[in-house]
């Protein structure tokens, strides 16, 4: 059985990675959270998996009003309210994916005590919302630096 994936990540070497390792299959990515919205749309999900990166760079306009857009050149956690709504839609399989170094940003930090172990994926931190399975990741990461996104997938399937 062929999935059909989105993967929501704004770092084009994560984005590559995402490409190598499923741009054969139903494939799409979003750059950022906007791009994300404009896909998951309750009449029309079509994902049985999103995979989505948990900080990324503001929306515009469209997601924010004018106080929002003091925050523009901030990363936010987004990968939290797309994978809620992805789980709202009923996708079977959704994961919150990080490559930020729990040192680094308190967000990351933050994830340690709900996520799976430090930078690998293990079922310590799967979750069920609905009737989806979301999973939150310190991502395992291939011999490039690049998010090993099959890797996350395996383990959510599991």
């Amino acid at each position: 059985m062929t999935l059909n994936i989105l993967v929501v990540e704004d770092t084009e070497k994560h984005r590559e990675s995402a490409r190598k390792q499923f741009g054969s299959g139903k494939f799409m990515l979003a750059g950022n959270y906007e791009q994300a919205l404009g896909v998951l749309r309750p009449k029309d999900n079509q994902f049985d998996v999103v995979l989505t990166d948990l900080l990324m760079i503001k929306g515009g306009p469209q997601t924010m009003g004018n106080e929002g857009m003091k925050y523009i050149f901030d990363e936010l956690p987004y990968g939290f309210p797309i994978a809620f709504l992805a789980a709202k839609l009923g996708v079977p399989y959704i994961a919150i994916v990080t490559d930020v170094n729990h040192h680094n940003h308190p967000m990351s930090a933050a994830i340690d005590p709900i996520g799976s172990s430090t930078y690998s994926v293990d079922e310590s931190g799967l979750y069920k919302i609905n009737k989806s399975i979301l999973g939150i990741f310190h991502a395992p990461l291939d011999g490039n630096g690049r998010k090993d996104w099959k890797k996350v997938l395996e383990t959510l399937r599991k």
